[in-house]
């Protein structure tokens, strides 16, 4: 019956511990990543990104890489509109 006993205090403590290790793979902040292209899908090279948090209003900016594929991380979870500009373009928002 012992042996019962610490047999399911094992089981307990370690399905506790691969609960618990799940728990720290969560995040506070998110990323917005994306690619910017034009009509004919050419991409942008050097378009400037920014992300506004809609409920702060803090601006988060970048540029494209030469492939037209742009990266913000480590943005505090919200709602955000994203605004694309490039000379010889129009301005567009998401």
């Amino acid at each position: 019956m012992r042996q019962r006993i610490r047999f399911f205090r094992f089981m307990t403590m370690l399905l506790l511990a691969v609960c618990s290790s799940f728990a720290m793979a969560q995040t506070i902040t998110g990323s917005i990543n994306g690619t910017v292209t034009d009509a004919s899908g050419a991409v942008i090279p050097n378009a400037s990104v920014v992300a506004t948090n809609v409920d702060t209003g803090v601006e988060t900016p970048t540029t494209t890489n030469s492939d037209g594929i742009y990266s913000l991380r480590f943005l505090q979870i919200g709602n955000y509109k994203v605004t694309i500009t490039s000379s010889g373009f129009a301005t567009t928002t998401y």
